[in-house]
């Protein structure tokens, strides 16, 4: 007797991989502005230090990047 092929779906997610690091950085788009953020892991922490930069400087557009290594992971629906 031979089994009959079950289909099973499979929903994938990406998100962070666990034992990756994420980094975050920032700097000002107003004109010659030459602010910018260091590198940290904490992506908040970012959005603090441009609103920071916003009060004292009185810029108001800033370009944000996160990075970090992504894994998919698969699992039943």
């Amino acid at each position: 007797m031979t089994a009959a092929p079950v289909d099973v779906s499979v929903t994938r997610r990406i998100g962070p991989h666990p034992q990756g690091e994420v980094v975050a950085t920032a700097y000002c788009m107003h004109g010659e502005c030459t602010w910018e953020t260091q590198p940290t892991p904490e992506p908040p922490g970012v959005n603090v230090e441009c609103l920071a930069h916003a009060v004292a400087a009185g810029h108001d557009a800033f370009a944000i990047t996160v990075e970090y290594v992504a894994l998919v992971t698969a699992g039943p629906r």
